[in-house]
């Protein structure tokens, strides 16, 4: 009879600890915009990585078709703690060695978060985050 009570108890104690060190979670929805207003179909597949600047979070999102995204941390599209992030875009790999993964329609500085200049920050709630980048002329 204890043991269902010090369960409970230890996954209580986690969620305050999440919950009180990082102050929750917050939702976050994104788009990705070309500067020149083109259409970013060609983007779906990229990857979206938020990192903190103390670098100790980072959260991840999928652009699809009309490029948005979704920030995804400790589960499926959770969001993201609180706080001030630089911001990467990365293309897809290939799962095929054979074949080279097609060429970026952005350029390289975006890959890397000391290069890209891409910076948000992320509020209580929910966020709604926009993200404007150069094509790959």
């Amino acid at each position: 009879m204890l043991r269902p009570f010090l369960g409970s108890l230890g996954v209580f104690a986690g969620l305050l600890l999440v919950i009180g060190c990082g102050g929750g979670m917050a939702q976050v929805k994104g788009k990705v915009k070309f500067k020149d207003g083109s259409d970013v179909s060609v983007l779906a597949g990229y990857t979206v990585t938020f990192e903190s600047e103390d670098a100790k979070s980072s959260s991840i999102g999928e652009i699809g078709p009309d490029g948005t995204f979704q920030l995804s941390t400790l589960g499926q599209n959770d969001g993201a703690p609180p706080g001030k992030y630089r911001v990467v875009i990365t293309p897809p790999g290939s799962s095929d060695p054979e074949r080279p993964p097609p060429k970026s329609q952005i350029p390289a500085k975006y890959f890397n978060f000391d290069t890209s200049g891409l910076t948000a920050e992320i509020k209580p709630g929910r966020n709604t985050i926009e993200l404007e980048v150069e094509r790959v002329p």
